[in-house]
């Protein structure tokens, strides 16, 4: 399956610079044996950029496979640090578009810990749409959830703010997705919409492979995700950088006619084909790099573990997978213990399971969370060489 047209502008002026090869196909799906985490099927992966609209995607994505309703784990919000995000940027947007006493709507709600969390600062009604939500996470009574897609009938919901965080990253129709939350939206409802995703922008200029994996297939830059909110019918209202410039986030409102407002931060086309012309000439020696230092921990016999689960720990073994160095991963989610990594078949373990273990490194999955983690680990008595990604 090679997907020949931009799923944002449909355009056929695609070209592929980066190809991952055997990546397993799913991140955050719960998988209970190492014999069943290893049986994931693998696909391979190729970076496509559309020399029109600038959006980044998997041209090899396949959309047959169900990505969504097997049941997966997601939360983040066992950490202190990414609570005090989640609140921050909770309470900036109640506080901006007067959010206290509205009906606020989560598309994609996970577990539901965000529209949770907005509901307890704001009040009045929050809603959480998502196949995969699990009865029993949120015992909160000003809560509905609805076990399913998003469809055109979710309009009739009236909600004064609907917020999408860490979706549409997943999903390859991304040109339909946001035309059906607009054509959802009754003639009078203008609520303020609020996304949040990954930045390609940012994985360009690091090399940060890591960041590429298989159950993302659509990788948006400011440039990128502007153009496709006015092209689907919606005035943007802010758009900007945050998590240590990882997250994208922006707040738009639906309009009559096609908006012509973009944001200081939006990169043009051409900028964007300069950064992946530099990614192309420095990703091999990133690569290169990880796998001589993890090539020397095993020659050494050194007991190394990952911190960080989900996607980003597959990102990152799926490349490295070939030395067997890594048997476990460690998260503070306790949803996730005795889990093993689909494709990979590492263990995930609590972090008070390095205690007996005692690990001489440890590379943590991403950077924010490193003084929460290193702090975790000396309270423990585990005193490892660390890296950071």
């Amino acid at each position: 399956m090679l997907h020949s047209h931009c799923p944002c502008c449909n355009e056929r002026n695609i070209e592929g610079f980066f190809t991952i090869k055997d990546a397993p196909i799913f991140s955050l799906v719960t998988v209970k044996s190492r014999e069943e985490a290893l049986s994931v099927p693998r696909k391979d992966i190729e970076l496509g950029f559309c020399n029109d609209c600038g959006f980044i995607f998997n041209r090899l994505f396949d959309t047959s496979i169900d990505y969504f309703t097997m049941g997966y784990e997601d939360q983040q919000g066992f950490s202190q640090t990414f609570m005090e995000y989640l609140t921050r940027i909770s309470k900036d947007l109640i506080q901006k578009y007067s959010l206290e006493g509205k009906t606020l709507l989560e598309i994609g709600c996970g577990k539901g810990d965000f529209i949770n969390l907005l509901n307890e600062l704001a009040g009045g009604k929050g809603i959480g749409i998502d196949p995969a939500y699990e009865e029993g996470r949120q015992t909160n009574p000003n809560l509905t959830f609805y076990k399913e897609f998003y469809s055109k009938k979710h309009g009739e919901l009236e909600a004064d703010f609907i917020c999408c965080r860490h979706t549409l990253e997943h999903i390859h129709n991304t040109y339909e997705f946001l035309s059906l939350i607009r054509a959802s939206l009754k003639p009078a409802n203008k609520p303020i919409i609020f996304f949040e995703i990954p930045q390609i922008s940012r994985i360009l200029d690091i090399q940060a492979f890591w960041d590429i994996y298989y159950e993302h297939c659509s990788y948006f830059s400011a440039g990128s995700l502007g153009r496709l909110f006015r092209r689907t019918g919606y005035e943007i209202l802010d758009m900007r950088l945050d998590y240590s410039d990882q997250y994208l986030l922006i707040e738009a409102t639906p309009v009559e006619e096609q908006s012509d407002i973009e944001i200081d931060i939006e990169e043009s086309v051409g900028e964007q084909i300069e950064r992946v012309k530099a990614f192309n000439v420095k990703i091999n020696e990133q690569l290169g790099e990880w796998r001589s230092r993890l090539m020397a921990l095993k020659n050494q016999g050194k007991k190394a573990v990952v911190w960080g689960g989900g996607s980003k720990s597959v990102g990152f073994l799926t490349n490295f997978a070939d030395l067997e160095l890594i048997d476990y991963v460690v998260d503070i989610n306790p949803h996730m213990e005795n889990n093993f990594i689909p494709g990979i078949g590492c263990k995930y373990v609590q972090p008070s399971f390095l205690k007996d273990y005692q690990p001489e490194t440890v590379i943590i999955m991403n950077g924010v969370y490193k003084g929460e983690i290193t702090k975790s680990m000396h309270d423990m008595g585990v005193f490892p060489e660390i890296y950071t990604l």
